[in-house]
């Protein structure tokens, strides 16, 4: 009897010992991605979640904002809108440029979904996704995004 218990608490310890290194080997992996980043003369304004295990950086460097394998000109933006699961919650353009009307509000799927939508010259526009984390974490991503391209377009 004491053999097993011996055995489940080793089986027990083990299972813990490769959850922390997994957690800190992804911890490492995103540090040295970060300082990549950095080190090609760009800013992390904040780390997007696009899936499960997988997190992109919003960076920004004096020309351009970088998510994932997407980019924009910092010279081609208009304005900009934050959207909590379709709906507008914030939203300003430069000045003498005016955005489309809104989007129709989507019926609520049960969790909040965070997105920045980038209204470019010509009438493009792109989507950064933020996210659908626990609230307050989604939410801060999407700030953070939507403060740094305010910055830019409203100096």
């Amino acid at each position: 009897m004491q053999l097993l218990a011996g055995l489940v608490l080793l089986a027990a310890v083990w299972i813990l010992f490769r959850f922390a290194m997994g957690l800190r080997w992804a911890k490492v992996s995103r540090e040295a991605a970060r300082l990549e980043a950095e080190s090609r003369g760009r800013r992390v304004v904040a780390e997007i979640p696009l899936s499960a295990d997988e997190l992109a950086f919003f960076q920004e460097d004096a020309q351009r904002f970088y998510w994932g394998d997407r980019s924009v000109a910092k010279s081609e933006l208009r304005g900009a809108r934050l959207l909590l699961s379709g709906n507008v919650v914030g939203s300003f353009s430069r000045a003498g440029a005016s955005l489309p009307d809104p989007p129709v509000a989507e019926e609520y799927e049960g969790r909040e979904r965070w997105d920045v939508v980038l209204y470019l010259q010509g009438g493009a526009t792109d989507r950064v996704p933020c996210g659908t984390l626990r609230e307050g974490v989604s939410r801060e991503i999407a700030a953070r995004v939507f403060e740094a391209v305010r910055r830019e377009v409203q100096p």
